[in-house]
């Protein structure tokens, strides 16, 4: 379990949501969805998109935050697939 900080998955998670990560479904089996990677020195929520010839792009939902395009992947480790998210409800 990761406690969500920041707004650029919003509105599919809010700063402060509770996400279940699945640390076996990792970069081996990487594939479209929603991850949680360490970008050089800090981790991160993103929508992966996984293109042609194995390109990986990060999403943010958030349309005020930007993509992140072609990854290097030396750069970025797969921690695991978001499966669950949940917040309270005010």
């Amino acid at each position: 379990m990761i406690q969500v900080s920041g707004d650029s998955m919003e509105p599919t998670l809010a700063h402060g949501d509770d996400i279940m990560v699945d640390s076996s479904d990792a970069a081996e089996r990487l594939r479209d969805g929603i991850y949680v990677v360490r970008l050089d020195d800090g981790l991160i929520v993103k929508r992966v998109e996984v293109g042609p010839k194995k390109a990986v792009h990060l999403r943010s939902d958030n349309k005020l935050h930007p993509d992140i395009e072609n990854v290097d992947l030396s750069r970025m480790a797969v921690i695991g697939r978001v499966m669950w998210a949940g917040r309270k409800i005010r």
